[in-house]
């Protein structure tokens, strides 16, 4: 009777142990988006911008060769990954310098009422205006924001960020890099060793000279700063045990 007894015991701890293991835990997510970059990543076969951060999670993720922008310019863009809608569904937010309507809801919103600890760093919507219905200053769901993101903090606002979070809460955090917007500084490429020569393809609507191609050159360095920033980002998501759930 007691075998019997321990063994039902043992097979239903066992049976609620592997119910607790299969139990689908909450991923966190971390978003990380450069200001105007291109496919200038070695992911997509660039070989004079180094960017072994951004390579080494897309040889462990997915890499889409087919995408293309809802719409060249900053406040719009970030309003159709924001908002998960078209440009011409978004009325004023589909303009730069706009007025971001209020009715819009936007993913961070969407997370932090499903329970989601939401905080930004860096730039994340804009240029433009953005109120509450109330005509209150829009705050976008985010209990923490770390202002502008620094050339390379280390990872500094994303540990605080962290530290921060309420015990056993999922969390979303948005990284927004001001690179590689312009302007850039001039010549930075050429003296970091660059040559005008490394570049394989100059895009047929510029002219193909020297001066172009340094200024590319000058480019592909505010790249290599944005990928030295998404790695200070991975190293503290590694830091805090949170990367296999991320």
């Amino acid at each position: 009777m007691n075998r019997i007894v321990a063994t039902l015991a043992l097979l239903a701890w066992t049976a609620a142990y592997a119910a607790a293991a299969e139990a689908p835990q909450t991923p966190n997510i971390v978003f990380c988006i450069a200001d105007d970059a291109s496919c200038h990543f070695g992911a997509y076969g660039c070989t004079w911008a180094k960017t072994p951060n951004i390579d080494a999670l897309a040889k462990r993720g997915l890499v889409f060769d087919n995408v293309y922008t809802p719409t060249a310019k900053c406040a719009p863009s970030r309003a159709a990954i924001l908002t998960g809608r078209n440009p011409w569904q978004l009325e004023e937010a589909a303009n730069h310098q706009c007025h971001f309507p209020a009715k819009f809801k936007v993913v961070t919103e969407a997370l932090a009422d499903a329970g989601f600890y939401v905080g930004a760093q860096g730039k994340f919507w804009g240029p433009g205006d953005a109120k509450t219905a109330d005509g209150q200053q829009r705050k976008w769901g985010l209990a923490s924001s770390g202002g502008e993101s620094q050339q390379n903090d280390d990872g500094k606002k994303f540990r605080e960020f962290l530290a921060a979070r309420p015990a056993g809460k999922p969390f979303f955090f948005w990284f927004g890099s001001t690179n590689p917007h312009r302007p850039y500084k001039p010549d930075s490429g050429v003296e970091a060793g660059k040559k005008p020569g490394d570049i394989e393809h100059v895009p047929a609507y510029w002219p193909d000279n020297d001066v172009v191609r340094r200024d590319m050159l000058d480019y592909s360095i505010e790249i290599e700063l944005y990928d030295t920033q998404v790695g200070s980002v991975l190293r503290a998501l590694e830091e805090s045990g949170e990367a296999d759930n991320t």
